[in-house]
């Protein structure tokens, strides 16, 4: 999405606060008195997302635990360090996150610290600012709007940042499923290809087609938190 890489340009920063618990990533950091940041949001399949949290001043399988009481949502430890790590979930609904790229804002941040949670984003110029407060106070009716203001750069927090310098651990057919999807715009907002169009790109089905995604994506991740857990990444596909 263009909107996405338009340093420079004039947006409307919206902040949301979030305080209600039945969102894991706050309720974790209310009972645990730890910080857990959202650092990724990847499109898996039409309807599911992957989420990377990083926690922090409690155990990762804290997050995990939360996630297992909801059957919507799936959850692994992806890297343990000495004082949190970093939790992939697969989320499907009721994310905030979500419910701002619908809405046409780009989001920036999503964290909680004790229990308060703030999700931040960008409007940009051509979408309206209201209409987007509107949509996600009436998607999350227990969210508060706490700022809106101009402001002159997006760093979105969808997609791969430096794309070129994360790649040398993927495998030939992860790259090129990588590398068609986002061609093909699986990536864009809105979505210009489905899943099933790269498997017939490819010409592999949807569950390879997945896999090969799944572990490029993996290994991407591990690569930009410069926390290497090869042995938590099945690669499976070489």
């Amino acid at each position: 999405m263009s909107q996405q890489s338009g340093n420079g340009r004039t947006v409307t920063r919206v902040e949301f606060a979030l305080s209600d618990g039945s969102y894991p990533f706050v309720s974790v950091s209310a009972a645990e008195s730890c910080s857990v940041v959202l650092e990724k949001c990847l499109p898996q399949t039409d309807n599911t997302y992957a989420e990377f949290f990083s926690v922090e001043d409690t155990r990762p399988e804290r997050l995990v635990e939360r996630i297992d009481d909801d059957t919507r949502s799936e959850a692994r430890v992806l890297e343990r360090t000495g004082d949190g790590g970093l939790v992939e979930i697969d989320v499907q609904d009721n994310c905030p996150v979500v419910s701002l790229v619908d809405a046409g804002a780009v989001p920036r941040t999503a964290r909680s610290v004790d229990g308060q949670g703030t999700v931040v984003a960008d409007v940009p110029r051509q979408t309206e600012t209201a209409a987007v407060i509107e949509s996600f106070l009436t998607a999350h009716s227990e969210a508060e709007l706490t700022a809106k203001k101009q402001h002159e750069s997006i760093a979105p927090l969808f997609g791969f940042q430096n794309y070129a310098s994360h790649t040398e651990s993927l495998t030939d057919r992860q790259r090129e499923a990588l590398v068609t999807a986002h061609e093909a715009g699986y990536y864009s907002w809105p979505r210009e290809a489905t899943a099933a169009d790269l498997a017939s790109l490819l010409d592999v089905s949807e569950p390879t087609l997945h896999k090969h995604l799944r572990a490029a994506e993996q290994k991407l991740v591990a690569t930009m938190f410069a926390c290497p857990h090869d042995d938590l990444v099945a690669d499976g596909d070489s």
